[in-house]
């Protein structure tokens, strides 16, 4: 991982929520590693939503895909 993300604590109830937590982070980890000018703001919005939910991967990912989307959807080329 490049340094941004840690894994998540281990709390009570939180165990089973762990391979999503895992399959998150590496799907952020592969989109902040990557080095398309074109999709800065991309990884810009992805940093500012892992930052708003410190310790959850999953829900800072679900927020990014949701407002990365909209503006295809917009466009009308989204589903």
């Amino acid at each position: 991982m490049n340094g941004n993300q840690e894994l998540p604590s281990m709390g009570s109830g939180e165990l089973a929520s762990l391979p999503i937590q895992l399959q998150a982070l590496e799907i952020i980890d592969d989109i902040l590693s990557g080095a398309d000018p074109g999709e800065a703001g991309v990884r810009e919005s992805l940093n500012r939503h892992v930052a708003m939910h410190p310790g959850q991967p999953e829900k800072a990912l679900l927020m990014h895909m949701l407002t990365v989307r909209r503006p295809f959807q917009d466009q009308g080329r989204g589903p």
